[in-house]
């Protein structure tokens, strides 16, 4: 989708989050499916990599 798809005006709105797909041909993320709610998300955090600088465990 983002190989031939441009967007330069995609808004988050407030309480949102933008999920990104991995690049694949077949991938997919919210500006095709929609920002997801806050409240939608589950899990935690236990690893940061991005930036390369900060990578590592989150306590």
């Amino acid at each position: 989708m983002t190989e031939s798809a441009v967007f330069n005006d995609f808004i988050v709105p407030q309480g949102y989050i933008f999920a990104m797909g991995d690049n694949r041909t077949r991938s997919t993320d919210c500006r095709a499916i929609g920002c997801i709610p806050i409240e939608k998300i589950e899990g935690i955090v236990v690893l940061r990599f991005w930036p390369l600088s900060n990578f590592g465990k989150i306590n």
